[in-house]
């Protein structure tokens, strides 16, 4: 009975050792799982960082550009104003010369007798 019963607490004291064991090995790849789990969260958290980091450069070169060509816009209508008002000026000069024209050539024939 003495040898049933040492195998018997031999065999509970092995099995409670390879349960804690088995317990021990279990933690361990939990925390294993949880560490990589939190590594590849960290990477993709650095990822967005520099995604929302590239997003606001992007930003800021569109707004820039945008900006410019607002000036470059104002720019060329202002130009294009200039333009017509010297498209106008142009045409007044022209009217202009042309009258001062009509009036030579009738000073011409009155001087001239009428020919």
């Amino acid at each position: 009975m003495q040898t049933v019963t040492a195998v018997a607490s031999a065999f509970l004291g092995g099995g409670v050792t390879a349960f804690f064991g088995w317990l021990q090995s279990r933690k361990t790849a939990e925390i294993d799982a949880n560490d990589a789990y939190v590594g590849s969260i960290q990477k993709l958290t650095h990822q967005m960082d520099e995604l929302r980091a590239d997003r606001e450069i992007e930003y800021q070169r569109r707004m820039k550009a945008d900006s410019e060509n607002l000036k470059l816009q104002a720019k060329v209508t202002s130009l294009n104003d200039r333009i017509q008002s010297l498209e106008q000026l142009n045409k007044q000069q022209t009217q202009r010369i042309k009258e001062l024209t009509d009036q030579i050539q009738n000073l011409t024939l009155t001087l001239n007798g009428g020919k």
